[in-house]
């Protein structure tokens, strides 16, 4: 059942706990160890609050976050520097990694408001994986719609995404996508954005870049992730 309440910052903690257990799950499935040396990448990591849940492995293991919002890494910067890496990215499909570096990335509710660059930012994240290295992404697919389906008008408030004059166009508009047969569709056109896919559409967008290992719904709130190899 959805709930829409404000749970505050214990439940804002707890969720990233669970959230990287999920995803260490997904890993540990697949057979895929974090190594001593290993280098992670928490992409859109905003302020910490799934990474703060790899300390352990924050003691052999080189972890960076980096996120658009500069607010976020100054203040991660401050509180949570060592024993992690932080950097302010842009919009442009470029992080400043060499070639192969990290062998994990994880992206939590990032291509949920990537629309006209997803392929482009799949490649760049393809271009900084290792060969055999893992990238876990999430993004709103048919499931998570399924679970809204009543509760829509108040989810999208929620999201705080626009201003009130602008919801009941967004709406109208997720009224009116997501009863299509629709590959993907964007409510918004900016960093606000919230983008929706179809899930085998999304699944073969991706396969000329990575290989799909494993597909989890309900892994990042009611976000599906899907945990990607490159070849």
């Amino acid at each position: 059942m959805l709930v829409f309440a404000d749970r505050g910052e214990d439940y804002y903690l707890e969720s990233g706990k669970i959230q990287i257990r999920l995803l260490l799950e997904s890993l540990e499935k697949a057979k895929f160890s974090l190594n001593p040396g290993s280098r992670i990448l928490d992409f859109g990591c905003a302020s910490g609050r799934m990474m703060r849940f790899l300390s352990d492995q924050a003691n052999t293991c080189e972890i960076w976050g980096a996120d658009i919002n500069a607010d976020c890494i100054n203040w991660c910067k401050q509180y949570m520097r060592p024993p992690f890496h932080f950097l302010t990215c842009t919009t442009n499909p470029h992080l400043p990694f060499e070639d192969r570096y990290f062998d994990l990335i994880y992206a939590g509710s990032v291509f949920t408001h990537i629309d006209d660059l997803a392929e482009a930012w799949l490649l760049e994240l393809r271009r900084i994986i290792s060969p055999g290295g893992m990238a876990y992404i999430t993004i709103q697919e048919q499931h998570l719609m399924n679970l809204i389906k009543d509760f829509k008008e108040k989810w999208l408030s929620n999201n705080n995404v626009w201003p009130p004059d602008k919801r009941a166009e967004c709406l109208q508009k997720y009224d009116e996508y997501s009863k299509s047969d629709f590959a993907m569709f964007t409510l918004g056109r900016d960093t606000r954005s919230l983008v929706f896919y179809d899930l085998d559409y999304f699944c073969k967008m991706v396969q000329p870049f990575f290989q799909v290992i494993e597909i989890r719904q309900e892994a990042y709130y009611w976000q599906t992730a899907i945990l990607l190899q490159r070849q």
